[in-house]
């Protein structure tokens, strides 16, 4: 079967290569996935680099921590049948690869009529986006203010809040991509390549009461002294790679509160219960048109470094692996 693979970090289009590699056998309590579509994420890219929040165990190394497809084989113990469409998120094996095995708790059974391009979607960002707002509690008419707001998980953000009765201002970087957010309902849209971020959040918002932040650097310190008195400061991504610059005056005198956010300890803290009812309300709302974003290219799963160079331009969208 094909794998992608790289066997150092290093920049993705030049580490990555496709490798022929024998189909895993499932044993106790796992599945044997065929993979048809797995999505290009942001952490896919971090993690090739070595700057993700984990680094490869040992090399050569699969990326890739999501995608859907078929159950083809089961472990003993395992209650899923073959044939079930599945979307599945794994540390483990990584899903840039024709099959996969995995735990069967790792694999989320989806609706037959769910296109495997929107199920490849399914099991990070669109948990990411409802933990994001769980974990920062906003009162309704409160403003928030997210930096990445054209980004899948920031139009998934901006989608919840409209819902629970939140005010969005949305930061992106280009005019393509503001008129996108504006067209989507964000109450205000700062472009950053061409106005001064800060003060035109404060303009709208009068200062907000949480910041999203995806970004860091610049931007993440706009956010930041945008804040309210109070307001929380939440980062969950570092795609500029830079520190965000908070003063002890902020964090003294104005009472701002900074966090941090990543999926996998905050999900190990969610009670299995409770992740019963957020993967069931996930499925309703990969249902609803304009939740998960529309692919805006697919490539085969041979042809990783073109998608992986297009998935890095200025007005990519959601690319995927197909295949």
């Amino acid at each position: 079967m094909r794998s992608v693979v790289f066997r150092r970090h290093g920049p993705a289009e030049e580490v990555v290569e496709v490798v022929e590699t024998p189909v895993p056998i499932p044993g106790p309590g796992q599945v044997r996935v065929r993979l048809r579509a797995r999505p290009i994420n942001p952490s896919d890219l971090l993690y090739i680099e070595g700057r993700y929040g984990r680094s490869a165990e040992r090399f050569p190394a699969v990326p890739g921590f999501e995608g859907a497809g078929t159950v083809e084989a089961v472990g003993e113990g395992s209650s899923l049948r073959c044939g079930t469409k599945v979307a599945m998120a794994t540390a483990a094996a990584g899903t840039w690869q024709d099959r996969v095995v995995a735990d069967a708790d790792e694999v989320m059974a989806l609706p037959e009529a769910l296109p495997e391009s929107t199920g490849c979607q399914v099991s990070i960002n669109p948990f990411t986006a409802l933990l994001l707002l769980r974990t920062c509690d906003p009162a309704p008419g409160d403003w928030i203010v997210q930096s990445a707001a054209s980004s899948a998980v920031g139009k998934m953000l901006l989608f919840l809040a409209r819902r629970s009765g939140l005010r969005c201002a949305c930061v992106a970087r280009d005019p393509h991509r503001c008129e996108e957010l504006a067209r989507l309902g964000a109450d205000a849209v700062i472009d950053s390549a061409r106005e001064p971020v800060e003060d035109r959040i404060r303009e709208h918002t009068d200062g907000a009461a949480v910041a999203l932040d995806a970004v860091g650097g610049e931007i993440g310190t706009d956010l930041l002294r945008s804040l309210r008195d109070g307001g929380r400061f939440i980062s969950y991504g570092m795609l500029s790679g830079k520190p965000v610059e908070a003063q002890p005056h902020d964090l003294v005198f104005r009472d701002i509160t900074l966090e941090g956010f990543w999926l996998p300890p905050v999900w190990a803290r969610v009670p299995v219960a409770e992740r019963q009812r957020l993967a069931e309300r996930v499925l309703e709302l990969v249902s609803e048109p304009g939740f998960v974003p529309t692919a805006s290219a697919e490539f085969d799963l041979s042809d990783v470094r073109d998608a992986i160079h297009r998935a890095r331009s200025r007005h990519a969208g959601k690319v995927l692996l197909n295949g």
